[in-house]
């Protein structure tokens, strides 16, 4: 077996935006505050050395806004002393400042990934339930690069964002205005059994933008896009007018059966491989 992906849940349920499209809360446990388990930490990071082929990702992730816990960020990436060459955290942005993201850099963060719903914050603001109207998500991507990381934009598509391949070229021309590496863009999804959160999964079965994702699969393959190696999880990618394009989905199945899309560490403790069955567990 092999995986790719080493995610880290750093924090809690606790979150600064209040997303009804959020999938962590139709696949993942309510997660609690506690003492990190740092034994099992240091099982994790053996587990993920000894079962990647070529490159693995550190995403420190949550199942809510991971810099609601700075701490625990800073914890995490000192104990993991430069073990992984790509590290990644995937945030809303808001809580993002100059002297927190110099000091995780400087502790081997890498690249930023933020989470956004449409092409501009005021919008995306609104779709995301974030309440501060002045956060601008582009301010935060200009942030990042003066510090030198990189940027992931990952765009939930939905039918009040963007959900049109003419919507996605514009959004696309505003990523390479702001020098911006990679934009994922993900069809909002649902789980086959959502029961934990069925508002949720009301939102998504009504803005679902039903075939967006096939529709900007083919409108890039048809306008000389050129297709890059595809992702283990699925996703596709293109170089799209000198633009990293990813097209994905918002679940974590991976399509083979002899990899692990990622190893997920739990702050108690706990090890797994799946985000929405508590027994795929592996400590």
């Amino acid at each position: 077996m092999k995986t790719h992906t080493f995610s880290i849940v750093t924090g809690t349920a606790k979150c600064n935006a209040a997303c009804p499209f959020c999938v962590s809360k139709m696949t993942c446990r309510a997660i609690e505050k506690s003492d990190i388990n740092w034994r099992r930490f240091k099982s994790a990071c053996q587990i993920v050395e000894q079962a990647r082929d070529g490159l693995v990702t550190v995403l420190l992730t949550g199942t809510g806004e991971p810099t609601l816990y700075p701490d625990d960020i800073t914890a995490y990436l000192e104990q993991m002393e430069g073990r992984f060459p790509l590290v990644t955290l995937q945030t809303n942005g808001i809580r993002l400042d100059e002297k927190r993201l110099t000091a995780w850099r400087n502790e081997g963060l890498t690249q930023v990934c933020i989470s956004i719903a449409a092409m501009n914050s005021k919008d995306s603001n609104k779709i995301m339930r974030i309440k501060d109207d002045t956060f601008d998500y582009w301010k935060q991507v200009d942030l990042i690069h003066r510090l030198n990381l990189s940027v992931r934009l990952n765009c939930t598509m939905l039918r009040e964002g963007i959900s049109w391949p003419g919507e996605v070229e514009c959004l696309i021309d505003r990523c390479k205005d702001h020098g911006v590496e990679q934009l994922t863009l993900r069809e909002v999804d649902r789980p086959a059994n959502p029961a934990a959160a069925p508002k949720v999964a009301e939102y998504v079965n009504r803005e679902k933008p039903v075939g967006a994702a096939e529709r900007l699969f083919h409108y890039l393959a048809m306008n000389d896009a050129n297709r890059l190696p595809d992702l283990p999880h699925g996703g596709v990618v293109f170089d799209y007018k000198d633009q990293n394009v990813c097209v994905s989905n918002c679940l974590t199945d991976t399509l083979d059966r002899n990899d692990i899309r990622q190893i997920i560490f739990f702050p108690n403790g706990e090890i797994g491989y799946d985000w929405k069955y508590r027994r795929a567990r592996i400590l």
